[in-house]
């Protein structure tokens, strides 16, 4: 999710491959979304020393690296290659990194996991209520879900993940999901939950990049904590 003011050609591209194209260019894009996620998001997961943490389309491993440092093992799954061979130069040895779409993918184990992380993806999550019941699956009863979003209202009004590459706009495939929505197909799969914060634009983000004191106020993210019911 980004701006730019110069006019460009839309193209629509599937995930795979439009997160392949960005890869090269992620970490140094000029993106509100992530600067706000990456201020919020680490503070708001907390303390997890000793956990085996799950990382859902873990991307070019900017948290990942984060989650490594005090979890006791983290596994990043990403259905990118190219992302995946981004974040393989930040992650320490000892962290698995697998390639695979987490709504396809079966190699992780039944109740594998103490606590799962998410990232700026489930606007790319069609259904729901799978997601979730699968999500449940992998977590270890008692096991924690950290989720951070692109905030609702912004999906509501069309702001999708998207980039530009030189004359070309990418826009990749999402879908608006409402809070009610989250929140319903979590309970229904076994979720509780714990915690939810929305975070704003504000002076902190304006001053990784003055353009972006327009969003000083407006709602730039969620943030979710879920826990497996008793």
């Amino acid at each position: 999710m980004t701006e730019h003011e110069n006019k460009s050609i839309r193209i629509d591209i599937d995930n795979r491959n439009g997160y392949d194209r960005w890869a090269a260019l992620y970490d140094a894009y000029p993106n509100p979304t992530v600067a706000a996620d990456d201020m919020a998001f680490p503070a708001f997961w907390g303390d997890i020393s000793g956990r085996t943490v799950l990382e859902i389309g873990c991307g070019t491993g900017r948290h990942t690296r984060r989650l490594a440092r005090t979890a006791h093992a983290v596994t990043g799954v990403d259905l990118s290659a190219g992302m995946l061979a981004q974040a393989r130069g930040k992650v320490q040895a000892d962290t698995i990194l697998l390639q695979g779409d987490f709504m396809q993918y079966e190699g992780l184990p039944a109740a594998g996991f103490d606590m799962a992380v998410m990232s700026l993806v489930l606007e790319h999550m069609h259904d729901l209520p799978d997601f979730f019941a699968r999500l449940r699956r992998v977590l270890r009863p008692g096991g924690l879900f950290f989720l951070s979003e692109i905030h609702p209202a912004r999906t509501r009004d069309g702001v999708f993940a998207h980039f530009r590459d030189g004359d070309a706009e990418y826009h990749l495939t999402s879908y608006p999901h409402t809070p009610e929505m989250i929140e319903s197909a979590a309970v229904a799969a076994g979720f509780v939950i714990t915690r939810r914060q929305d975070v704003a634009g504000s002076p902190a983000l304006a001053s990784i990049n003055p353009k972006w004191v327009k969003y000083d106020g407006q709602p730039m993210i969620a943030m979710w904590a879920f826990a497996v019911a008793p």
